[in-house]
């Protein structure tokens, strides 16, 4: 693979300019590209992604090295890269095609924070899940249309509204992908409830009460307990279910939690580390850098303000929803 030097998303591609067929992006906005062929991809060091990839699998196989562990996925299957992932080495067979869409983290905040009608275990599910299979062939005829889509309008640069176009294309993908996982527990709403496997519920019920108590608790004991199960099953679920281990992601959720805080300029650090329950200020600072790579500092004064800033008064409507989810 020859890495791209310029401006924008061409640096986030994962695969061999040879095997892209189609493709359409706006400069640190948007992605989207049809891909078809092998290769076979070995950093010398770990590569984070810099915007949220999806990638969904028609044919053949691919094999990634991320966060240490070997992930498998086969065809028809679907493969959320978001930027907290340690990518070292993807390699995927000659037979491999499958549609491909990356935006920038502040895109999919945005449709989240406006209140859209996701559950919280969807959200869950693309922030932190690594992906899964895809079980009805008709689901991947409809998200390889939304991106295929997404390739042609973002092929049209002569069109005056195409950010806006285009992230209504990403919502479309993203509710077409919150329909396949709610059609796995039958038909009815969005909120309906239906008979869920055991290890679905397990889930479900895990993401609920992280909704709650996240920025208080950090201990995978609690969440077992109040489960009425142990940690070891509970780790195994979670592991089997997003292909995360369930230490990883109360971390991330955490980080999540501290970035909404830190768009809020009129909160100061210290009172963000004594929301999220740290002993100290120092102690949050390296808890964030660690899951970031920046301090927290750092992370505020790069904040794009016309996409990532929270408006006066939104921080106390997110964690309202953060804890009523």
């Amino acid at each position: 693979m020859v890495e791209n030097k310029t401006k924008g998303f061409k640096p986030a591609v994962i695969f061999g300019k040879a095997t892209i067929k189609r493709m359409g992006y706006i400069d640190d906005y948007i992605f989207a590209c049809e891909i078809k062929g092998g290769d076979h991809i070995r950093y010398s060091k770990p590569r984070r992604p810099k915007y949220h990839l999806v990638i969904i699998v028609l044919q053949g196989d691919i094999d990634i090295l991320i966060n240490g562990d070997h992930v498998h996925f086969g065809r028809y299957s679907y493969i959320n890269l978001p930027t907290w992932a340690d990518i070292y080495e993807i390699r995927y067979g000659n037979n491999f095609h499958a549609m491909v869409t990356a935006t920038d983290k502040g895109v999919v905040e945005d449709i989240f924070r406006n209140r859209n009608p996701f559950p919280p275990d969807f959200r869950f599910s693309i922030d932190h899940s690594l992906g899964g299979t895809i079980n009805n062939p008709n689901d991947i005829k409809i998200l390889k249309k939304d991106i295929s889509n997404m390739i042609d309008a973002l092929s049209d640069k002569n069109h005056r509204f195409a950010e806006e176009i285009n992230y209504a294309y990403f919502y479309i993908l993203l509710t077409d992908m919150a329909n396949m996982m709610w059609n796995r527990y039958g038909e009815g709403s969005p909120s309906h409830n239906t008979e869920m496997k055991r290890s679905d519920s397990i889930l479900k019920g895990f993401t609920e009460l992280l909704s709650k108590h996240v920025l208080e608790e950090t201990s995978l004991e609690f969440y077992a307990e109040e489960l009425c199960i142990s940690k070891q099953y509970l780790s195994l679920i979670v592991k089997e279910k997003t292909r995360v281990s369930a230490g990883k992601i109360i971390a991330l959720m955490r980080t999540e939690a501290a970035s909404r805080m830190l768009r809020d300029p009129e909160m100061t650090i210290q009172q963000i580390a004594s929301r999220l329950s740290f002993a100290d200020q120092s102690s949050f600072g390296k808890f964030f850098k660690k899951h970031t790579g920046v301090s927290p500092m750092r992370y505020r004064q790069t904040l794009r303000k016309t996409l990532l800033t929270l408006r006066p008064g939104e921080l106390n409507i997110m964690q309202g929803s953060l804890r009523n989810e």
